[in-house]
């Protein structure tokens, strides 16, 4: 295949004539490529260097962020002492969740060994917010993710009834005697009578309507209603 005129006589017009000629040719396309190749480098650099005031996202201070001291260790860490937390939250609903997601930053709780306590280090017990952060009922969750709605669920705080450790929590019995012409509640069922409550009970109150909040049928989620308690 023959070369077209007009290449051959472009390329007359350009190639070197001598040795000298064509290393410098040689070395000025080395050069021009070396500096292109660093050109576009040291562009992808700034932009996307995490240390440099700004990101592609100008919103974004890296530096400030990279500043930042550790508050946060591993959740295997917490695991090495409390194993018994560990592995009920590893066997049921909440696997998967890190234990600082609901107690909050432990690296100075991990750092502080056997003489971790309350009252050196501050290791939060989990609010109703915390549950209802991710249990509040929103469209868009899976069916199959438990959701609540807070006006129509159990008053009580959420850890009198869940064990946060496994999120499980067994519905609170309807009451299915008569309640007239009774003591307080407490006299049979405190931690001395015939038929104690559970130990996540609140402590002392003996008001009766304190426990029919939750003890009285018509609480809770509508599609789980337990059988109709006698009413006194």
């Amino acid at each position: 295949m023959k070369t077209p005129a007009r290449i051959r006589t472009f390329w007359d017009s350009v190639r070197p004539r001598t040795r000298r000629g064509a290393f410098l040719a040689v070395f000025a396309i080395l050069v021009g490529a070396t500096a292109l190749t660093a050109v576009f480098l040291v562009g992808a650099v700034m932009a996307w260097n995490p240390y440099l005031d700004y990101t592609v996202n100008r919103d974004t201070n890296a530096k400030q962020w990279a500043g930042l001291e550790l508050s946060f260790t591993s959740s295997s860490v917490c695991a090495e002492c409390h194993q018994t937390e560990h592995t009920r939250l590893v066997s049921a609903t909440h696997q998967g969740i890190g234990c600082q997601s609901c107690h909050g930053p432990l690296l100075a709780h991990a750092e502080a060994g056997a003489k971790a306590d309350s009252s050196t280090v501050d290791v939060k017990v989990p609010t109703n917010e915390v549950c209802l952060r991710c249990h509040t009922s929103a469209v868009g969750r899976p069916d199959a993710f438990r959701q609540i709605i807070p006006s129509e669920h159990y008053v009580s705080s959420c850890l009198e009834c869940h064990d946060p450790h496994t999120g499980i929590a067994n519905r609170p019995p309807v009451v299915l005697h008569p309640l007239e012409d009774l003591p307080p509640c407490l006299t049979c069922h405190g931690p001395e009578g015939f038929k104690a409550r559970n130990q996540r009970h609140p402590e002392g109150s003996k008001d009766d309507n304190k426990c029919l909040e939750c003890h009285a049928a018509g609480r809770g989620p509508a599609e789980s209603q337990a059988p109709q308690a006698v009413t006194p």
